[in-house]
C-alpha cells in the first residue's frame, strides 16, 4: 500500500502542475459562468437551466480530462522510457499501474471539486436552496469519470497509439448513454446473429444514463436503493476493466 500510496501522490502532482488540467478545469469554470446567460434567458425555468447545464458542463469537462489523461498514463512513459526506472526497481506492475490510476483519480476529482464549487456559488447566488441530492449528482459524475477512466488505460494498453485509443474510449463513452436504445434495437431485431450482437453491446458497454442523476431530479424516492445499485455498478465495472488492463499491462514486453 504504501508503494501504491507514492506513485498515486506523484500522479496527482504530474497531474495537477499539467497544463490541460488546468485549461480544461478553466473552460468548466468558464462554461458554468456562461451558463448563467441561458438561465437569464430561461425565465421561471432559471434556476433548473443553470442546474442541468452546470452539471452537464462539470462532467463534460472532467470526463475530457480523464479519457485525456489516462490515454497518455502509460504510453508517454513507454515513449521517453522513463517507465523502465520504475519497473527495474522491486515495484510491480500491478502496484505501479494502480498507483498511477488512483492517483490520475484523485486529480480529476479535484478539478470536479473545484468546478463544483463554482457552480454551486453561482446556483445560491441565483437564489436555489440547496439540496443534498446535488451532492449525490456530483457524486455520481465521480462515478462515471471513474468508469469512463478505466475504460481509456483498457484501451490505451490495448491499443499503442494515443490518438485510436481516444477515440475508441471516446466512442463507448457516447455509445454509453445510449445503452437503453441498444437494448431496445437488440429486442426488435430479427435473426439470432444482430440480436445476440445488440446484446453483446449492451452488456458490454457501460450503462451511463445510470449515473445521470440530473436525468430524474424531480423524481421521489430516487435516493436510497437505487444509488447503492449504481454505485455497485460502477466498482464492479472499473474494476473489471482495471484487471484486464492489469493483465494487459504484465504481458507487455519493455
Amino acid at each position: 500500500m504504501k508503494k501504491i500510496f507514492s506513485i498515486a501522490y506523484y500522479t496527482f502532482v504530474e497531474s495537477i502542475r499539467n497544463r490541460i488540467f488546468y485549461i480544461l478545469v478553466l473552460f468548466g469554470v468558464v462554461v458554468v459562468g456562461a451558463s448563467l446567460l441561458l438561465a437569464a434567458l430561461g425565465g421561471q425555468q432559471s434556476q433548473r437551466i443553470l442546474l442541468d447545464v452546470g452539471l452537464g458542463a462539470m462532467e463534460f469537462f472532467a470526463l475530457l480530462t480523464v479519457v485525456f489523461a489516462a490515454v497518455t498514463l502509460v504510453l508517454e512513459e513507454m515513449e521517453s522510457k522513463t517507465i523502465y526506472l520504475v519497473l527495474t526497481r522491486p515495484v510491480s506492475r500491478s502496484v505501479y499501474l494502480t498507483g498511477r490510476f488512483v492517483g490520475l483519480l484523485f486529480a480529476v476529482y479535484c478539478g470536479l471539486a473545484l468546478m463544483s464549487v463554482a457552480h454551486l456559488a453561482l446556483l445560491l447566488l441565483n437564489g436555489w436552496i440547496f439540496v443534498p441530492r446535488y451532492l449525490v449528482a456530483v457524486a455520481l459524475s465521480a462515478g462515471k469519470i471513474t468508469v469512463i477512466g478505466s475504460l481509456a488505460v483498457f484501451c490505451s494498453l490495448f491499443s499503442s497509439s494515443a490518438v485510436s485509443s481516444v477515440s475508441f474510449t471516446v466512442f463507448l463513452w457516447v455509445l454509453g448513454h445510449f445503452s437503453e436504445e441498444i437494448r431496445f434495437l437488440g429486442g426488435k431485431a430479427h435473426g439470432f446473429v444482430p440480436r445476440a450482437f445488440a446484446w453483446a453491446v449492451y452488456y458490454l458497454v457501460p450503462n451511463l444514463q445510470y449515473f445521470n442523476l440530473r436525468d430524474f431530479w424531480g423524481v421521489p424516492g430516487i435516493i436510497g436503493g437505487w444509488i447503492v445499485a449504481v454505485v455497485a455498478y460502477g466498482v464492479l465495472y472499473s474494476a473489471f476493466f482495471l484487471a484486464l488492463s492489469l493483465w494487459l499491462f504484465k504481458r507487455k514486453e519493455f
